[in-house]
């Protein structure tokens, strides 16, 4: 048996610049899970959910380059102990104002 892929949302999804809070969004099947966020393979936070909720949310400010990135999430259920797969990639890519700086006078 398997658990359902989550899929994964990017609150704004593009746009996003240094100082800005971002919200990702991990969408699974309403029960009580232990749901994980990777960025570039790398477990960056953990929360867990209860069982009325369909989705947990990560919320966070973008403070520097390395929060950008290859997000995807997963979850685990306890009874029996079973882990989903990783959803499908989400690219958070942060804009770089300074460039544009110039062109405001």
């Amino acid at each position: 048996q398997q658990l359902p892929q989550p899929s994964l949302s990017l609150h704004p999804s593009q746009g996003v610049s240094l100082g800005d809070t971002v919200t990702l969004r991990c969408h699974l099947p309403r029960m009580a899970a232990w749901v994980q966020l990777w960025l570039n393979g790398t477990l960056r936070f953990d929360k867990e959910k209860d069982k009325e909720q369909d989705a947990a949310e990560f919320s966070f400010a973008v403070t520097n380059l390395e929060d950008a990135g290859t997000y995807q999430c997963r979850y685990q259920v306890s009874e029996p102990l079973w882990t989903s797969n990783q959803s499908d990639p989400v690219e958070l890519v942060l804009t770089i104002e300074g460039r544009h700086h110039h062109h405001h006078h």
